[in-house]
């Protein structure tokens, strides 16, 4: 547990903390802990990343971060317990939650294949006051130069970000800044290094111009707030999309990447008053409707025409950060491509759980709405899934438990503190 007479914490490094907001704590984590979690994550994009076409290979997801979070070996590092000493030091607290976050493949920028930039941003609301102090972290997984595509920041700017925002429009994005002008840094780390930073330190990952991947794990505690009493129950480190991996007979990550842009294709078509354009410094496009500007992520908006813009259902809806509710002309515009998106179902590399029979059928499944099939839900997802292929052809869900430490059940939620 947290133990204030064995500080991982010099003075030195309050000092360089308090001036810039972020740290290189070294060693955190064991090195046969980050070889183990390589090949975890090898096995979950189904790529083996000491071959370099390997790495461009689908699946392949925004800016190198993939949706795998729950495997033993990221448990076996959060849990670990220097790892978490410097989080308690930080925070002056031995009572943390820990974050069930992702990992991350950027690998070297290749032309036409992968084009990675990062966007610096903040993952927390700027605008809010008084901003709260939180923190995040990423563990390096293996030795990280300053241009490997690893994190970068604006050193200092949590110290300076209410002063500067007095000078700024007062709708700017609350996640975006323009950045010309101010000093971004890149920062290296070792295998085992975990960088933390203050959340409002404007960050992102940044281009690879290497030769080799930067491969990372981001780890995040903050204090517990409110109720501190456990859960009793122990999070999965063999998930329900583990188990339909195997059904399908491909990677986890495949799954992951085929969910992903199935959820993504959910759009309605909106109308607004005026299209503006390309913001000149935010990822972002400028519309406005009803008297007022607003700016619109990319990822989730296309321009259609000067008023029409096919937009992602939960941020048409205020259901995502940096939006309110936008006008929505029509739900259903966009109906089949969603449909096509969940019918690219990824064809079988391993060997699956299924038999051939029972693949062929299910296209044919999943083209009905899953109320259908008793699910009170409008979109499939894993879970519905594999309860369909399990109520259809008998799959057994054989997820299981994370094996905790006794401070990992604690840092879980599973015990109070």
């Amino acid at each position: 547990m947290f133990n204030s007479d064995q500080s991982v914490l010099s003075k030195a490094d309050w000092d360089f903390w308090n001036q810039n907001g972020y740290l290189v704590i070294p060693n955190a984590v064991p090195s046969e802990q980050l070889k183990a979690t390589i090949v975890a994550m090898e096995r979950f994009f189904g790529k083996d990343f000491s071959e370099p076409n390997d790495w461009y290979k689908e699946p392949l997801f925004p800016g190198g971060i993939a949706p795998m979070s729950h495997d033993q070996e990221l448990w076996d590092n959060r849990q670990s317990p220097r790892l978490y000493q410097a989080f308690a030091e930080l925070f002056d607290t031995e009572k943390l939650r820990v974050s069930q976050d992702r990992v991350n493949l950027n690998p070297p920028n290749k032309e036409s294949i992968w084009d990675n930039h990062g966007i610096i941003h903040w993952d927390i609301d700027s605008t809010q006051r008084p901003i709260p102090f939180q923190v995040q972290g990423v563990l390096c997984l293996t030795d990280t130069a300053e241009n490997q595509g690893g994190f970068r920041c604006i050193p200092g700017f949590h110290r300076e970000l209410e002063t500067w925002a007095e000078s700024q429009p007062a709708d700017r994005p609350p996640r975006m800044l323009n950045t010309t002008g101010l000093n971004i840094e890149s920062v290296s780390g070792n295998a085992g290094d975990l960088i933390i930073w203050h959340s409002a330190l404007p960050h992102s990952n940044s281009p690879n111009t290497t030769d080799q991947p930067r491969i990372a794990q981001y780890i995040t505690m903050n204090p517990v707030t409110g109720d501190s009493m456990g859960s009793g129950s122990p999070p999965l480190a063999r998930t329900v999309r583990s188990v339909l991996a195997e059904a399908l007979g491909v990677a986890e990550g495949l799954v992951g990447k085929w969910l992903l842009d199935y959820q993504e294709s959910d759009v309605v078509l909106v109308q607004v008053d005026r299209f503006v354009g390309e913001h000149p410094y935010y990822p972002a496009w400028q519309v406005e409707f009803n008297g007022k500007m607003r700016y619109l992520r990319k990822p989730w908006v296309k321009k259609i025409d000067e008023r029409s813009l096919a937009v992602y259902r939960p941020y048409a809806m205020g259901n995502h950060i940096d939006t309110d509710p936008l006008p929505i002309l029509d739900e259903d515009a966009f109906a089949s491509q969603l449909v096509e998106a969940l019918l690219k179902i990824p064809t079988p590399r391993l060997k699956s759980r299924l038999t051939g029979k029972q693949l062929d059928q299910l296209p044919k499944l999943l083209s009905q709405p899953p109320n259908q099939f008793g699910f009170d839900q409008r979109l499939w997802d894993e879970n519905s899934i594999t309860q369909l292929l399990s109520n259809q052809f008998g799959l057994e869900i054989d997820t299981a438990f994370a094996q905790l430490t006794s401070l990992g059940r604690k840092l879980a939620g599973v015990d109070s503190w």
